[in-house]
């Protein structure tokens, strides 16, 4: 299977950059996660253990909270668009998905682990469920144009658009 590239090369510059560009980017969200967890181990001391536990301002305790946020909209997202390839590739019969499967359930572990901050923040699990919904829908409709639309060109730009997304997502997860 050949990957789309530029006037039918296997790889292409702009390829390679969008790719590089994709992993800078993941690489950014990756590092604002690590903090979060950092963060969020930090303040998990049981509660008995008040002495232990470090003496947070407001305004930092609402900044735990805004990237609390900022985490679970990025990984119900990809959640979301994991969802959409594993029933793409059930309706196209390449698989049964299971790589996909458990990616989403790392996204699921890490929106478990991070959603209490962020609805302490304000945010719902009504919101978390939309989000998934929403990007399922987007890849979904990216997946679909890539395998039965008939303009070759558009069919092209959405599956290296629905693998851009689906990359940016993959590369948070370790290993």
């Amino acid at each position: 299977m050949r990957r789309a590239g530029h006037k039918g090369e296997k790889f292409s510059e702009r390829l390679i950059f969008d790719r590089f560009a994709c992993r800078m980017a993941a690489m950014g969200a990756m590092r604002s996660y690590i903090g979060g967890a950092l963060a969020a181990l930090i303040l998990a001391v049981p509660a008995g253990a008040d002495s232990l536990r470090p003496r947070v301002s407001p305004a930092a305790a609402s900044a735990f909270g805004d990237r609390a946020v900022e985490q679970v909209r990025l990984f119900a997202t990809c959640a979301g668009r994991l969802s959409a390839s594993i029933e793409h590739v059930w309706l196209i019969g390449q698989g049964d998905g299971s790589r996909d499967a458990a990616h989403r359930r790392s996204f699921d572990a890490l929106i478990e682990a991070v959603l209490p901050d962020a609805e302490a923040a304000g945010f719902s699990g009504k919101q978390v469920w939309h989000l998934r919904i929403v990007a399922k829908a987007a890849q979904a409709r990216l997946l679909q144009t890539a395998a039965f639309h008939t303009d070759q060109r558009r069919a092209r730009a959405a599956g290296r658009l629905a693998i851009r997304q689906m990359s940016t997502c993959e590369a948070l997860l370790l290993g």
